[in-house]
This record gives C-alpha cells, sequence and structure tokens, in this order.
C-alpha cells in the first residue's frame, strides 16, 4: 500500500475531520495543519519525517513501521531502491 493510501485509510477510520486530527497532534509534539495534512493524504507532497509519521500513525491506528516503510519507500531513489532488492536476492 502507498503512503498516502495509509494516510487517507486512517483518516476515513478515525471518523476525525483533518483539523480534529491536527489539533490531537499537538499532544505528540507535532505541529500541522489541515493543508499539509490534506496533501499527505492526496499524494501531493513527499511522505513526511519520521517523527511525523510517528505521531499520525499512532493517533490513526496505523502501524508505525508499515508507515515508516511506505515513506521510505517513496523517498528512496528508484536506481537505489532497484540496487538495493537486486542485493536482498543476491546469496551471500
Amino acid at each position: 500500500m502507498r503512503y498516502s493510501e495509509f494516510i487517507k485509510q486512517g483518516i476515513i477510520s478515525s471518523d476525525l475531520s483533518l483539523s480534529q486530527i491536527c489539533r490531537r497532534l499537538k499532544c505528540y509534539g507535532v505541529n500541522m495543519d489541515k493543508s499539509y495534512l490534506s496533501k499527505l493524504q492526496n499524494n501531493k507532497i513527499p511522505p513526511a519525517s519520521d517523527k511525523v509519521n510517528e505521531a499520525i500513525a499512532n493517533l490513526l491506528c496505523i502501524d508505525p513501521l508499515e508507515l515508516k516503510a511506505a515513506a521510505y519507500v517513496e523517498k528512496i531513489p528508484n536506481d537505489v531502491l532497484e540496487k538495493i532488492l537486486n542485493k536482498k536476492d543476491q546469496v551471500i
């Protein structure tokens, strides 16, 4: 699943508005406005930082490791990702 899909699904499941989510994220030490959160869920900007992803995951009941993994896959340049995947297939 793509990073933005995790975010979107978490938002839908939470039954909270974007504004409510942003207010609650402050309890996790994250200041975010609803336009930024909207852009994350609609894949308009790159994935957020680990700190933000941890807070979002905890608040929206998303597996933090799954969310961070999805974020990393999208942040890694394609040539680097391909190299990593090829190394994984090699026997050491």
